[in-house]
This record gives structure tokens, sequence and C-alpha cells, in this order.
């Protein structure tokens, strides 16, 4: 059945420090997938936002001589600058500290615990301050945090529980048989280490610490972060900025895509189904990204490795952080972060490739037609055959992203940009003295150009946009790429991207 809604989510950040450039790799997929299906005519709704409870915040705004609230809000101010300069569109930002969610949070505990899913007892175990996270003894590597690898502290405590033991057979065949977690190396590991070994109950409550969602009808114990940032998902239906409603997320025609790093796939893809299928919620598309690597190690504030976003949008603008993101890094795998290889594909492709066609083009239209698009129909050969291959590229970056294809995706854009400049060396019209034949080139090209800034806009949302205004097109779609401009006055030139060196 054909989708015509589409609900997108990235993790919500924990606001300890500023955001690096792996959480904006993530929310450039959102945002990307996002553009995207908008093209195809889509309703969507987009959401992502900040995670403020826990124990980690609340000691740092105590070393920082803050309140908590203020401790973090003046750090979720970047979080919104950084999507602001990146072209990040999200419908809602939630923030878990916002009363929108305490509400729901606390509704929905209730209706679980009142269905005996969740229930108290004394939790005995290892405890990860670092992530916030719970783990068995076997969980453990060489007895630290298999997550972040820091040490774990012994302790027991009541606490509430989510079962999660009970449905140990139902997450394995739903792992197993229903694709709802890519890349599917990603399922085998999760089952090998959490599942096939010691799946456990979850304790979802922390008792005797204050900053947190209290649990209803006990003031003694606040709730478990990650319980509380995985219902944002849900919460965020309730904002009034929200496109459509929460009942819309079980309807046969909305995908479900959830977009997070490999190392919270044990909570998105073990515990949140469990969730969800107790909240009667169909299951989610979920999208597991690897971590870039710099200097061959993880980003990490203790080996001053970490890229801030910010400084690279500063120094080569959102668009080509945007692109080289999606470029370079294979979905599902770890990619690096490289600055020489920024430079290379700065000027190898967006230069040479792309900025420099659009350049000629204009140029060539003003030198030949006085900056007046022509008016023609296809009748070359070279015409026919290039637009033959241009339709058939077209057609698979459609079907590329239904898979959520990213990397075919960007590489199928580049083709479609060498296509055209092939078609330009092949058909030489600085040589060509017939009129007509001049005239098919030019109009075909420049036809072509803003199909292939339609294709781009999701990526390259800036670079789209100077191509649009400068043809006069102000609604685009992936309905209709060929819409025949003609007799149209455009720019004598247009430079998207400089040389650099």
């Amino acid at each position: 059945m054909k989708k015509t809604k589409t609900i997108i989510t990235t993790p919500i950040y924990y606001p300890n420090a500023k955001l690096h450039i792996g959480h904006a790799y993530t929310t450039t997929l959102a945002d990307v997938l996002s553009r995207f299906r908008k093209l195809e005519n889509k309703q969507v709704f987009f959401m992502t936002g900040s995670d403020e409870h826990g124990q980690k915040l609340s000691d740092k705004a105590k070393e920082n001589n803050q309140e908590v609230y203020d401790y973090v809000t003046d750090i979720v101010k970047n979080f919104k600058l950084l999507w602001e300069k990146l072209d990040i569109e999200y419908d809602v930002f939630i923030r878990t500290t916002d009363q929108t969610h305490k509400d729901n949070v606390q509704k929905i505990f209730q209706m679980l615990f009142d269905k005996n899913l969740i229930y108290k007892d004394y939790y005995e175990g290892f405890y990860c301050k670092s992530d916030e996270s719970y783990f068995t003894k076997t969980q453990l590597e060489e007895g630290n945090c298999p997550i972040c690898k820091r040490e774990v502290s012994l302790f027991k405590e009541e606490s509430y529980f989510l079962r999660v033991k009970d449905f140990k057979e139902w997450i394995t065949k739903l792992l197993k048989e229903e694709d709802i977690l890519f890349p599917q190396f990603r399922v085998n590991e999760l089952l090998g280490s959490f599942i096939e070994n010691d799946l456990e109950d979850l304790a979802i409550s922390r008792k005797d610490f204050k900053w947190g969602i209290e649990i209803p009808n006990d003031e003694n114990f606040v709730i478990y972060v990650w319980f509380d940032a995985l219902l944002n998902y849900l919460s965020s239906f309730a904002y009034s900025s929200a496109p459509f409603g929460i009942e819309s997320w079980n309807e046969e025609t909305t995908e479900v895509v959830q977009f997070l790093g490999k190392e919270i796939i044990r909570f998105h893809a073990l515990y949140w189904p469990i969730i969800l299928k107790n909240l009667n919620y169909k299951m989610p598309k979920l999208l597991a990204h690897g971590w870039l690597i710099v200097d061959g190690e993880k980003m990490s504030k203790s080996l001053g490795n970490v890229i801030d976003p910010l400084e690279v949008i500063e120094k080569w603008g959102s668009d080509t952080l945007r692109f080289y993101l999606l470029k370079t890094v294979s979905f599902g795998s770890d990619g690096k972060f490289s600055e020489e290889t920024l430079l290379r594909d700065y000027n190898g492709i967006l230069v040479n490739k792309i900025s420099n066609l659009v350049n000629r083009v204009f140029s060539m239209n003003a030198k030949y037609f006085n900056s007046k698009i022509p008016e023609a129909t296809i009748t070359l050969e070279e015409t026919k055959n290039t637009n033959k291959n241009l339709i058939l590229i077209e057609k698979k970056i459609i079907d590329v992203m239904e898979n959520y294809d990213f990397n075919n995706y960007i590489d199928l854009v580049i083709k479609y940009s060498e296509e055209l400049n092939g078609y330009i060396d092949l058909t030489t019209p600085w040589k060509e003295t017939n009129e007509e034949k001049l005239k098919e080139i030019i109009w075909f090209l420049i036809n072509k150009i803003y199909s292939l800034f339609v294709l781009i806009k999701p990526i390259m949302p800036k670079a789209s946009f100077q191509v649009f205004e400068a043809l006069n097109v102000q609604k685009h779609s992936f309905d209709n790429l060929f819409i025949d401009l003609k007799n149209i006055e455009i720019p004598k030139e247009l430079i998207l991207f400089e040389r650099r060196k």
C-alpha cells in the first residue's frame, strides 16, 4: 500500500556538552529523508529534541554552580543553533523537561503499571553513570560498561521494573523475521549479546534522586532516564506544531522511521518495541548508523578529537557538510571524518561536476541567447539517449530511497551531473552552427539542471534554492521533474561553489 505520511525521529540528544559532528550526521540523515518525502508530496512529521534528566546532568550542573534546568537550557540553545545553521527543518523540538512530555510519561507509566507490565522489586547489579544504563555481570566487557568502556558501580536499590523477560520469544521472533532493524548484522549482534544470554527485566526508576519525572503516587522515585526518553516519540504528537495526530502512527499508509546511533540500539530495538506492543502501536523501522571516527578513534572529549560541526559549517557551509556526511559515511558502518577528504570531494565533485556545470550552461545561454532560455523539443539522438539515461537515474533514485539507501542516492545524483557534463562534451555546443540544434542543447541542459537540483534539494537545500531562484521556479516535486522552462531570462552566471586550496 502506498505511503502518504511519514513519521521521522532522531534520538533526543543529551545536553551535557556541545553536540559533535556525529550528532550532525544523525540529524542530517533524518532531514534528508524528510525533505525527500516532502518532494514525493507526502505529509511528514519530523521530530528531534533534548534528553534532559538523569544523575549525570544533575552532577554536571552542581559542578558549574547552576540549577539543572538553567544548565541544560544554555546547552539546548546551542543544539537549536546548530540545527538552524545545518538547515534542519524539524516540526517539533521536544525537551523532556516540558510539562507536555512529563504528563505523557506519567500517564503511560500508570497505564503499563495497571496492566501489571511494571512492578516493584529490588535491583541488584551494575550501573554505568556515564551512559545511565543497567547491566548484568555477563553483559560487562572486562568488567566495564559495554557501551562506553568506563567503570560501573555495583549497587542494590528498590526499583520499579518493566517486564522484559516475558517477551523474550516475541522480541527474538520480531527481530529475526520482521526486518525492523537495519542493517541486518546489528540484529545478529543484539541477539547474541543481550537476548540469547540473559535478557532481564529493566529497572526503570531511581530512588532518592530528584532530577527526573516523578513516578505517579510514589514521590520517593523518579522515572529512569531511558524510559522517560523513549516516550518522547509519543509525547511529540501533543505539541501544537505537530502536523498530524498520534492516531497516524498505526495507519497502514504511514511509515515510521527512527534514526539512531549503534550505541543505543539495545534501548530502541529491545525495550522500545516491547513498550510499543503493550501500548498497541505498530513497530517502526529502526535505522542504526555507525560512529564517525577521527584519527582512528571514536570522538571523545577525553581524547580531544571532537569535531564541532558549527566550526565546519562556518568554514565550508552547511551544504558542503551535509553532502560530505552522506557521501563519505557508508550507512550502518563507521565512517571517517577528514578535512583532507572533504576538500577533495568539495573541489572534485561540488565544484568540478556540479557548480561548473551550472555556470557553464548559464554562461553559454548568455552568450548564444542573450540569457533567455530558448524554446525547443527533443529531436537529436544525443538528446534522446541522454534523456533516457537521466530518466532511468531519476527512477532509481526514487527506488533506492524506498530502502533508505542514502549512499546510492548521492552516488546517483553525482552520476546525473556526470551525464549532463558528458552531454556537453558530446554535443560541443561551442562548435554548433545550426541554431535550432543549439537551442535544443541549451534548452535541454537548463531543464535538466532544474531536474538535477530537485533531486539534490534534500541533500543541499541552499544550492538548490539558488538555482530555483535563478530559474524563477517556486514549487518543486518529483511528480514533474521536467517542466519545460523556456523564454525566461536567467542570470549570465551562477557560481554555487568556488574552488578551495
